[in-house]
Formats: C-alpha cells, structure tokens, sequence
C-alpha cells in the first residue's frame, strides 16, 4: 500500500527536475534571430517579387537558409567564391546580375561567406551590371 506523503512527494520532485530542465534548454538553446528574405525583379517582365520571413538559429549558413525557401542557381568558382545566376527560376539575363543587399547596405562579400547571426535583412535585386 502506498502513503499519500509519498506520491505527493514523488510529484513534486518529478515537476522539480522537469522545471530544472526546462530552464536549462531555454538557457542552453540561443534564441532564434529573425530573417527578412526579399527578391525583386523590376527590370524584366518576370514580375518576381518575394518576402518572406522566417526565425532562424544563430550561426546558420546564409546560402544553405535561402537554398531551404527559395530555388537558387549559382556557380562556384575556386578562390572566388559563389556567383548567385538565378532565383526562384528567373535567371540573370545579359548584361545584369542578381545584386545582393544585406541591412540596407550593398553586399561587401558573397552569400556564401555570410552566417546569420543577429535579426538581418537579405535583399536580392536583379541589376545592370555597372
């Protein structure tokens, strides 16, 4: 026969160590940052136009987070990196390519180098090249 002390008692530790490790997840988990992905195309008749947002976790690979929501073409070159030549199944045509923005500001490296850390803002525009 069981005591009534006990099963009270069993209780609370169980709620003690699901508490206890709840915290710990929540302390151990980084909070997701948020991503605002947008794609335009205002020079072609595509009519392309996205946005999307999503939360991410920190440190994730920018090329490998827009490759999960969108379809990207690229090409890779040795000791240059990756060259973005299509989005969502428009490619660039002559003469334009696909201009990465990233918080506002003209991309000073490529997509593929990028890691997603903090809240960011991606902002693909289809562009003459200059």
């Amino acid at each position: 026969m069981e005591m009534p002390g006990r099963r009270a008692s069993a209780g609370a530790w169980l709620a003690t160590c699901v508490a206890v490790l709840l915290a710990w997840h929540a302390a151990a988990a980084p909070a997701p940052v948020s991503v605002h992905l947008e794609i335009h195309d205002e020079l072609t008749a595509s009519g392309l136009a996205v946005s999307i947002r999503r939360d991410v976790a920190p440190g994730t690979d920018a090329l490998k987070f827009i490759e999960s929501v969108v379809a990207v073409d690229y090409r890779s070159y040795p000791g240059a990196g990756v060259f973005v030549t299509g989005l969502c199944g428009v490619a660039a045509p002559d003469g334009m390519f696909w201009e990465l923005v990233v918080d506002g500001e003209r991309a000073t490296r490529g997509i593929a180098d990028l890691d997603i850390e903090a809240d960011m803002h991606i902002r693909w525009e289809l562009v003459p090249i200059r």
